[in-house]
């Protein structure tokens, strides 16, 4: 009888300045068969090392951090490591937080009073490729995108953008993405054709989609269109 092969365990590290709660958080999490907390920090930059050595698959962050707070700390982690998941924890449902790390590449965003279930789902979710946040925080999100995109509809048009310089805002590699998207490619054929992991892809296409300042592949795509970067 063929033997199993063995589920690779989600890799995690836990990042509060209270140790009572992040030690907390990290004994609730050891007691899933598919999760490993490999390590715990209680700084912004303890946290960047802790990456930097361990190669967590997710980061599990406090927004309130001595010195540095986890929003400026996920923006870090995010260039460095574009595949390491980072999901907010935090005591404030503020619309500015929650905005602020979306926009610093946070793929979540939960209370800090969210349930045991919703917590390890969460997880899970953001792992595999999604993103999650508590609905009345995603509610607040959505609602402060829309304000924005009035904004910008109501000024006077600006002139026509140097193109060439706009599409700086990306690498090399994710406009090769973008590319490769465009021509209905799935994540699996993107990443064959540019020999590389689907795991990076989808990482690179979290970073277009932030960048960009879209919720998807159709909106990235259509973006870069209307600019003349695809056909």
């Amino acid at each position: 009888m063929a033997e199993r092969t063995p589920v690779r365990r989600i890799r995690l590290l836990v990042v509060d300045d209270y140790t009572l709660v992040r030690e907390g958080f990290a004994r609730m999490l050891e007691l899933c068969p598919d999760f490993e907390v490999v390590g715990q920090a209680s700084s912004a930059h303890e946290a960047v090392e802790r990456c930097r050595l361990l190669q967590p698959d997710l980061v599990l962050m406090d927004i309130k951090l001595p010195t540095v707070n986890g929003i400026e700390a996920t923006r870090m982690i995010k260039e460095r490591w574009p595949s390491i998941e980072v999901v907010i924890l935090s005591m404030y449902d503020e619309d500015e937080y929650v905005l602020e790390a979306v926009k610093a590449g946070a793929t979540g965003y939960l209370l800090k009073d969210v349930s045991h279930e919703q917590l390890l789902e969460t997880v899970r979710i953001v792992h595999a490729g999604g993103s999650m946040m508590q609905p009345n925080l995603a509610r607040k999100l959505l609602c402060e995108f829309a304000h924005l995109a009035r904004s910008v509809g109501s000024m006077t048009a600006p002139p026509s953008p140097d193109l060439s310089q706009e599409r700086l805002v990306l690498s090399e590699r994710e406009v090769e993405v973008l590319q490769a998207v465009a021509q209905g490619n799935s994540n699996r054929e993107v990443a064959e054709a540019l020999t590389i992991s689907e795991k990076t892809v989808k990482a690179h296409l979290r970073s277009i989609f932030r960048k960009l300042e879209v919720g998807d592949r159709a909106q990235a795509v259509a973006y870069a269109m209307r600019r003349g970067w695809v056909e």
